[in-house]
Order: structure tokens, then C-alpha cells, then sequence
């Protein structure tokens, strides 16, 4: 390889710090003893062990010309790799750990790559390997575990894309003049993620290779990323580095990026099973670490985290549910549903209330969750329901700088989807459990409008949530949750004649829609209630009672909507 006779030494340098880990440093020496390419030399730090991790890497060495084995004292890992940056020579720059191994073409496939495109750096997918020896590859993507495709170049101008990078220093080739000066923080714990983010800011892509080349341990005891002590702390302090880091940058998509990283890393953390007061201290101090540089919890699709810290880490996540209807089996099952959900639900409160919007109104001034939602007796939330609602609206406010005023999530009735909108531009025209409210838009919309909140909650349910969901879009805007997740009660059969009457007879004030889009949502009503006919003549006598009816009112005539069926299209004039 050219990459040999640039310079009179050898190609790469390989730093392998290593301290009290006697058991595992000679194979990781090993590891390196058996690369296919040969042309480099291995700094073997040892950082001031106390036991006969030297002696086991002299060993280990015998005699190879290759290595040298540099003696300091201890001063943690960062200074271990420091030290090695600072005698290092060769114009490329590789990190071993200790207990880790290289598979025998990582140098030379990784070296391979950088020549062939120029690339500053290159990172590969990993083996993860267990204490009982048992082995899974991962691509080292978090989010996409499977090991597919062929190399690729990665770009690093979006957070969030570098965020699925594992950022360990130890999966990669690194052109030595793309580190330059830069060095890992001293007495630091997790201090790859400012590395590695200080580099991304500094190059526009990366060379990714999908094979496993990489042998990462999992389980040994005394491992930083499985301490589980009060050393998981500082996990929020190189969350407040990589932010500084990034907000200085030209990236785009910053507070979700870094909401997605501090996400994952704060799981991880969890994940250690701290004790209980160090886990109260770590969820206090990681909200007030989110809420500093004005992130949120957010997974970002990555299924592998936990949900279940969220409402304790982001304000965002905690939820109020008010169940109306009678006692009995369906509700019972709401709020059975409720109670499995993913994402706690913070409160559950049950009323046979006749007006669920009056109940609701009562809520609003108990609660201290951000979001509020009331469901009918025998709405069934999936377990994911209110996860990925919230989730949903979490990213969409990071993106826009603003959170929204309400979710629409769409639902099924049976085996007839309700998709919660009248026409994929709007409006939105929920049933109650598909409207998710967010409390203080609603409170302080209700401070300014008190006698149109009291006029709207005389109005039956059908017209009073499309108008209601009118009101928060102008307030803040609306997320719109289009996949089906909740299972909603038969609705209750409508007078059409009386709706069409009552959605074109209402003021502007009430309802803040225009004539076309009221005649959408009588439309969109007018489907649901065909979808409970089960025969093609009960569907047709609907379908002309809803044409008549649109017509007596005054309602123009509909938009166009894919969902609306072939008779209602036809008779309500859609255009």
C-alpha cells in the first residue's frame, strides 16, 4: 500500500492504553500480531497499572520490534491516549482498548478504504462479544443494528445523522492531520463523545465500512460504560461539551441531533441499574442538563431504549387521561389499556360525566401534566399510543423551535380507519381520544375565550372537537400522528340532516373554518357513518341523506379526499 511510503516510518499508529487488566491485554496484542497488513507500530500505554498488566504485555510483545511499551503514571484513560498521540509518529492513528481485540484486516481494509477515497477518517461495524463467549455483529449505527450494504460514505453535516455513529474512538482510522492538536479532556469518563463530535464538526463525511472489524467486549467487570456509581454523572457534563461543541458548527437539525445523543447516552447510563438515590440524582440532573441547552427526550425511532424514564427526564412526556363514560366492561377496558401503556401515564381519572368537554374543563385546572386527553368509554389506546404520539410532537417542536398546541393521532372503528383529517391538508376532525391537548395552550386560550369554551361545550362531540382542534391549530399549530393507534368506540349514530345544519350555522367565532373546509368535515362525518352501514343499500341511502342534507344548509360543495367512497364523492359534489 502507498500508504507505507509517504514518510520513512511505518503507516499507522496504533495506541493501546491499558491499566490493571492483566487478564485480557495479551490478546489484545494478539489481535494486532495478527493483522494482514504489518506495516505499523503499537504504542502500548501502560498507565500506571499496580499489578502485572506490564509484565503480561512484555510478555505478550516478545521481543516484536513493532511495539513499544510506554510506562506513566496513572492518569485515566484520556491521558493514556494523549500520551500516545503526543509520541505517536505515523501519519495514521488507530485506538485498541485493552480488553477489545481487531479483527486481522482492520488495519489493512480500513487503510484500504482511506487510500482508495480519500477520506480523513473511517469507522466499521463491531462484534460484540460476551463473557460466555457468545457473539452478535452490529453495524455500529445506532438504530440499524443489522451489518448490510458496502462501504459507503456517511455525512456529517446533519446532528442527527452523527448522532447514529457509535462515537468510541476505537472503531476507526484517522488520518493524523485531522486531529491535528485536538486531544481527549483529561480526568474524563465517556470522553470519546467530545472527540469524536469536535472531529465530525471538522470533516463533512466519513468513510463507513459495514464488517465487523472490531471485536468490542461487553460485561467485563471495572468497564467505564457499566459502572453503575456516581462516576455516571459526568455523562451529563460531556453532554454540556458536545452541545458547546455543535452549537459552535454549521450543522443542521442541532437540537434534535443532540437530543437523540443525550437520549441514548442518559439510557445507557440507566441501564447500569444505579442504586436508587444515585438513579433519583442522575434523572434529576439529567432534566436540568436537557432543559440548559434546551433539548428534549426523544428516541428517534431507536426502539432498543427505554421509554419508561421519559416523564421524569422531559416535561414533555407527562400525560392526563380522563375516561367518560359509565362504569362497566368498556370502560374498564380503556382504562386497563391506559394502565399498559409504554410511556406511564401520569393520571387516570374517570367520570360518567354526560358532558365529557365540561369534565375536561375541570381537569385542565387539577392537572400539572403538558398534555391532556379525554377518551370514551371503550376507546383502546395500543400500547404505543401515547409514546409515540408525544415522541411525535417532541421532534416536530425541536425541529420548529415551538411546541405544538395539540396531537390529531388517527385511530380505527373496527375495521374502518378514521384518519382524523377531513383532507391531507386539514382540517382536523377528531373523535375525543384522537385530540391530545396540550394543557397550557388550552388554559390560557380558555382564560381569553371563556364564553366561546363555554358555548362550544353545549355542542355534541362530533362538531366540538373539529372546532376545538380549529382553535389550538391557530393557537400553536397541530402534530399530526397519522398511524392508527387506538381502537375507538362505535361512535354514536349522527342526525346528518342536524349536522349539516349546525356545522354551517356556526359562527366563525366558535368555528374558525372557512366554508369549504366546514363542507369537508361534514364529508369526513358523513364517511364514518357510512363505514357503519354493512350492506350497499344502507351505504347509499347515507350517502343520498348526506347529499340532501349538504345541499339544504348551504354547505358548498367538498374538496376532493381519498378516503371519501365513490357514492358520497358523487352525490356530495366533491371537487
Amino acid at each position: 500500500m502507498s500508504g507505507s511510503t509517504l514518510h520513512t516510518g511505518p503507516a499507522i499508529s496504533v495506541i493501546l492504553p491499558c491499566y490493571n487488566i492483566p487478564d485480557h491485554v495479551g490478546a489484545a496484542i494478539a489481535s494486532l500480531q495478527r493483522q494482514t497488513y504489518a506495516d505499523f507500530e503499537a504504542l502500548v500505554i501502560d498507565d500506571g497499572s499496580d499489578d502485572d498488566t506490564a509484565v503480561r504485555a512484555e510478555a505478550a510483545i516478545a521481543g516484536d520490534a513493532r511495539f513499544r511499551l510506554l510506562r506513566k503514571p496513572h492518569g485515566g484513560l484520556s491521558a493514556a491516549r494523549n500520551h500516545g498521540l503526543a509520541v505517536a509518529c505515523a501519519p495514521f492513528i488507530a485506538f485498541l482498548d485493552a480488553d477489545d481485540q481487531f479483527a486481522p484486516d482492520f488495519l489493512h481494509e480500513h487503510l484500504r478504504e482511506i487510500e482508495a477515497t480519500g477520506a480523513d477518517w473511517t469507522a466499521c461495524g463491531v462484534t460484540l462479544v460476551w463473557p460466555d463467549l457468545c457473539e452478535k455483529p452490529h453495524s455500529a449505527l445506532h438504530g440499524a443494528p443489522e451489518v448490510q450494504g458496502a462501504p459507503r460514505w456517511l455525512a456529517l453535516e446533519d446532528a442527527r445523522e452523527v448522532a447514529r455513529l457509535f462515537p468510541s474512538a476505537w472503531n476507526k482510522l484517522y488520518r493524523r492531520s485531522l486531529i491535528g492538536d485536538l486531544r481527549f479532556p483529561d480526568q474524563a469518563l465517556y470522553e470519546d463523545h467530545p472527540f469524536f463530535w469536535q472531529l465530525a464538526c471538522r470533516s463533512e463525511r466519513i468513510r463507513y465500512l459495514p464488517q465487523p472489524l472490531y471485536r468490542y467486549h461487553q460485561g467485563r467487570a471495572g468497564q467505564i460504560t457499566t459502572r453503575a456509581d456516581a462516576g455516571i454523572l459526568q455523562q451529563l457534563a460531556r453532554i454540556n461539551e458536545v452541545a458547546a461543541i455543535v452549537r459552535r458548527s454549521a450543522m443542521t437539525k442541532q437540537q434534535v441531533g443532540l437530543s437523540r445523543l443525550a437520549t441514548r447516552v442518559i439510557h445507557e447510563r440507566l441501564q447500569q441499574n444505579p442504586a436508587p438515590a444515585l438513579r433519583a440524582e442522575f434523572l434529576t440532573q439529567a432534566r436540568k442538563t436537557l432543559h440548559r441547552n434546551g433539548l428534549g427526550w426523544t428516541r428517534g425511532g431507536a426502539a432498543d431504549i427505554d421509554p419508561t424514564p421519559a416523564p421524569d427526564i422531559d416535561p414533555e412526556f407527562r400525560l392526563d387521561v380522563l375516561v367518560c363514560g359509565p362504569e362497566g366492561a368498556a370502560r374498564q377496558a380503556t382504562c386497563a389499556a391506559l394502565d399498559a401503556q409504554r410511556l406511564p401515564v401520569a393520571c387516570t381519572l374517570a367520570t360518567s360525566a354526560d358532558r365529557p368537554l365540561e369534565s375536561l374543563f375541570v381537569l385542565l385546572h387539577q392537572s400539572s401534566a403538558t398534555w391532556i386527553v379525554f377518551m370514551g368509554a371503550g376507546d383502546v389506546p395500543h400500547p404505543d399510543w401515547g409514546l409515540a404520539c408525544v415522541e411525535h410532537a417532541r421532534e416536530q417542536g425541536l425541529e420548529q423551535g415551538a411546541p405544538c398546541a395539540a396531537i390529531v393521532c388517527a385511530g380505527m372503528q373496527g375495521d374502518i380507519p378514521d384518519i382524523g383529517r377531513a383532507t391531507p391538508q386539514g382540517p382536523f376532525v377528531p373523535r375525543t381520544a384522537m385530540l391530545i391537548l396540550r394543557r397550557t395552550a388550552l388554559a390560557g386560550w380558555l382564560e381569553e375565550q371563556p364564553q366561546i369554551a363555554s358555548a362550544l361545550a353545549r355542542l355534541p362531540d362530533a362538531i366540538v372537537l373539529p372546532c376545538l382542534a380549529a382553535h389550538m391549530a391557530a393557537l400553536g399549530g397541530l402534530c399530526y400522528q397519522p398511524a392508527p393507534l387506538m381502537t375507538l368506540a362505535q361512535r354514536p349514530a349522527l342526525p346528518l340532516h342536524k349536522t349539516a345544519w349546525r356545522i354551517a350555522g356556526l359562527s366563525y367565532a366558535l368555528c374558525p373554518l372557512p366554508g369549504q373546509w366546514r363542507a369537508a368535515l361534514f364529508a369526513h362525518l358523513a364517511q364514518m357513518e357510512m363505514g357503519q352501514a354493512r350492506t350497499r343499500p344502507a351505504r347509499l341511502a347515507r350517502a343520498l341523506a348526506a347529499g340532501l342534507a349538504r345541499r339544504r344548509s348551504g354547505l358548498p360543495a367538498p374538496p376532493m379526499a381519498d378516503h371519501l367512497g365513490p357514492y358520497l364523492r358523487v352525490l356530495l359534489g366533491c371537487r
